[in-house]
């Protein structure tokens, strides 16, 4: 990246070539990503998964929260952001790839909770079971999936191999977001 290549620059420009991907119309705020961020686990000695980490402001807090950065692995599909991402946080592993190949991209690890900034709405039915069942896949029994969204008035779980735990509207969010917390069903 160059010298003069800010978040918001970067953000901006993607959403230009790829809008669907991006799923929003501006970047998440640092209070979305704080409550995102208090859903870290206590216990900080396991990894823990990021996905579509964008510019990194979720993984920002994460870090501020206590997560060491090596213990960070975060799998964002834009090549540009994940190399923006690698200069910006180098201990923490940055995977450039698709929440779709889960399976693939991780090698098998498994993890502590996963955080995630995809655009859910922006996927068909059978792309959020894919999701799902691939988030099932890597956590940790009774490990937590963090997702926002922008439909602040659905309080279900994306699939059945989770439950919802809870949820908490964050209005200084552009547009207000919802933070929801789902436990992978053991």
């Amino acid at each position: 990246m160059s010298a003069k290549t800010t978040p918001l620059r970067l953000f901006l420009s993607e959403l230009a070539k790829y809008p669907k991907q991006m799923g929003t119309v501006w970047p998440s705020s640092p209070a979305l990503a704080e409550a995102m961020a208090r859903w870290l686990p206590e216990s900080k000695d396991q990894l823990m998964l990021e996905l579509g980490p964008g510019t990194g402001i979720v993984t920002e807090k994460l870090i501020e929260a206590g997560l060491r950065e090596e213990q960070l692995v975060a799998v964002e599909k834009s090549e540009r952001m994940a190399g923006f991402l690698r200069e910006r946080f180098p201990q923490a592993r940055i995977i450039s790839g698709d929440a779709m190949e889960l399976d693939k991209v991780l090698e098998g690890l498994k993890f502590g909770a996963v955080f995630s900034s995809l655009p859910l709405k922006a996927f068909s039915a059978d792309q959020v079971e894919r999701i799902s069942t691939a988030i099932h896949n890597v956590l940790l029994p009774g490990a937590n999936w963090i997702q926002y969204s922008y439909q602040i008035i659905n309080g279900h779980a994306p699939a059945k191999s989770f439950h919802a735990v809870d949820s908490e509207i964050v209005w200084q969010n552009l547009p207000p977001a919802k933070v929801s917390v789902y436990r992978r069903a053991v």
